[in-house]
């Protein structure tokens, strides 16, 4: 793809002006991470909003008691830092460190981003969209990490399907808790046929099961 049609990738950019994105690509910059590496850490002043085009990034906050939650972003097209460019804020609260082998992205100086969605009614609209669907994805994220920790594990299995579990110290971030709960929820609903593992990859759910289990 050429740097325009990576643009568009994302649903911000989707619907934004021809003159609009050839002003993005000419300050857009393509960067390729390795696993490891930050897109910035807690503290850091915040100069660029990120579109990840492949690979995965896990955005991870300090709390109370030395904890931290963590919660992965994989999707293409998916913007990072969106809310911290358009909120011109001073620093960043959170780490954005690359959880994948190689993860590809696009940089987009903020400065130039908060003046194109003053100027171009399509790429505010999208921004206005995008940032109200964050919102609702971290109330219900909140609303999750309230709840007892064998909840908290049906409702990310649920959402997330057979798939390729990560450590139990990496789920346990994502989930607010610790690996040893981790370990033994997941150990409850294998013998119980809740779920099928193959190794570290849950292959099968019982839904109906598990959604049996949630309150309500």
């Amino acid at each position: 793809m050429t740097l325009p049609e990576n643009l568009r990738v994302s649903p911000l950019l989707r619907g934004a002006a021809p003159d609009t994105l050839r002003q993005l690509a000419a300050q857009a910059a393509s960067r390729t991470l390795p696993r490891t590496a930050a897109l910035w850490r807690s503290g850091d002043p915040v100069v660029c909003a990120f579109i990840l085009l492949r690979g995965e990034v896990r955005l991870t906050r300090p709390q109370a008691g030395g904890r931290s939650l963590t919660r992965p972003v994989s999707g293409a097209g998916e913007v990072l830092g969106l809310r911290d460019v358009l909120g011109a804020a001073d620093t960043f609260a959170e780490d954005a460190v690359v959880s994948a082998p190689h993860t590809d992205l696009l940089a987009l100086p903020g400065a130039a981003l908060r003046e194109l969605v003053r100027r171009d009614p399509a790429l505010a609209g999208a921004a206005l969209t995008l940032l109200a669907e964050q919102t609702r994805s971290a109330e219900a994220r909140l609303d999750l990490l309230s709840a007892p920790v064998p909840v908290r594990l049906i409702g990310y299995l649920l959402e997330r399907g057979p798939h390729a579990l990560p450590t139990n110290s990496a789920l346990a971030a994502q989930l607010g808790t610790v690996p040893e709960l981790v370990s033994r929820h997941l150990g409850d609903l294998y013998p119980q046929g809740m779920i099928g593992l193959r190794r570290r990859e849950i292959v099968t759910l019982d839904e109906a099961g598990l959604r049996r289990r949630l309150p309500g």
